[in-house]
């Protein structure tokens, strides 16, 4: 049942340019700290993503809105050249958002291509999606506004009624995630959601233990792909997924190959240093040396502590980037001979298992081209064991824990 016959795999947590999924806030953090790290540094230098974005956190337009805002900052400070370290979402929003006002903009990017976290690939002859995935929040989504406006075809996903597949659960009470998020949000600010969630587990009361653990799973656990023990109480389970949330249909990348269009970006070329001084910034990085007015810097959290700043960033830019996080969250693309699993109308699925805390949910995207196509989302502490190995042996095992839950 179920024969592979096309398959792909995302490896963002040894990505080196990535070092995992998306931005998440630790114990002891706050949206603050996002905002914190998104300020100017002086009058030449500025950070940008999804991590500075306090409520669209995680988001490929929160990214994108978050360049854009800081090419406006550049210009109004008046510089002329500015240089864009990453040719992401917010890379590219920046440098377009610069073209568009005339002032040069040189972007820098580590990578072979350009997308960031968004990258496309060719499963079986047709594009999809081993990063980014989803255009959220869909009508405040200024993204969705471009795919729109060029024609691009998109699906809806339900996220909220999905078809929970393998043995018979309990079922969440609709009670549960209000009960849960009033004892995180009353929980001290140095507190994780495992404090919380291990002391509710102890006497759950009203509600079913296997319930509770079922609900963190699939609603903590797969959004943030990050230890409980380390996530915080009041501010790790941030919002964003469930709110119209469509697919494009052929990726994203049709989307990144219009915003890249006349953008000048240098592939190959990471940053290692950037000099920031009187009269300019200076970025170096693998032989490469460059004079700008100003930089604005776009990379992931975990990339950007690996570049060298003179002179050091501030205090409060240092201690945001250390209360602020990375998830892991990878992701398979399986096409089948034929279909084997049930029809849903939301086209989500989500199987719990075959061990506790072990959660994978999966999207029908066979929509794209007609041709039976599931893109798997791992999260959690079995991520080591089941993506050890060739990329074959990894869409063979996620298959089967598919094909065991269909049953």
């Amino acid at each position: 049942m179920g024969v592979l016959v096309a398959s792909a795999v995302s490896r963002w947590g040894d990505d080196p340019w990535a070092r995992g999924s998306w931005s998440l806030i630790g114990r002891g953090g706050s949206p603050a700290d996002r905002a914190a790290l998104g300020e100017p540094v002086g009058g030449r230098l500025r950070i940008a993503g999804e991590a500075t974005h306090p409520t669209r956190a995680g988001m490929t337009h929160g990214a994108y809105e978050q360049g854009v805002a800081a090419a406006e900052w550049a210009v109004e400070a008046g510089h002329l050249r500015i240089a864009v370290v990453g040719a992401g979402m917010a890379g590219l929003g920046a440098a377009r958002e610069l073209g568009r006002r005339g002032v040069a903009a040189e972007v820098w990017e580590a990578r072979n291509r350009v997308g960031g976290r968004t990258t496309g690939v060719d499963v079986g002859g047709f594009g999809f999606d081993l990063g980014a995935n989803w255009l959220q929040q869909y009508d405040d989504n200024v993204l969705a506004r471009l795919a729109e406006e060029i024609g691009l075809a998109v699906v809806a996903t339900d996220f909220t009624d999905p078809l929970v597949l393998g043995p018979a659960r309990l079922g969440v009470p609709k009670e549960l995630e209000g009960e849960l998020r009033a004892r995180l949000g009353s929980a001290s600010p140095q507190a994780a959601i495992g404090d919380v969630v291990g002391e509710w587990l102890r006497e759950p009361g009203r509600f079913a233990a296997a319930a509770i653990r079922d609900f963190v799973d699939a609603e903590i656990v797969m959004d943030s792909g990050a230890p409980l023990s380390w996530l915080s109480a009041r501010y790790g389970f941030e919002p964003g997924v469930g709110e119209g949330d469509r697919w494009i249909v052929g990726g994203y990348r049709l989307l990144v190959e219009h915003l890249a269009g006349g953008v000048d970006v240098r592939l190959q070329r990471p940053v290692t240093e950037i000099r920031v001084g009187e009269r300019g910034v200076t970025l170096v990085g693998d032989g490469q040396v460059a004079d700008f007015d100003a930089a604005i810097v776009t990379v992931p959290l975990p990339v950007l502590a690996t570049i060298g700043f003179a002179p050091a960033l501030p205090d409060r830019h240092r201690v945001a980037v250390g209360r602020l996080g990375m998830g892991r969250v990878e992701k398979v693309v399986l096409r089948f001979e034929r279909r084997f699993w049930p029809e849903h109308a939301a086209g989500y699925y989500r199987v719990h298992g075959p061990g506790e805390n072990e959660i994978c949910e999966w999207l029908d995207a066979s929509a794209a081209d007609g041709v039976p196509t599931l893109v798997g989302l791992f999260a959690g502490p079995w991520l080591e064991e089941l993506w050890d190995g060739t990329d074959a042996e990894v869409a063979e095992r996620a298959a089967e824990i598919f094909r065991d839950a269909v049953g």
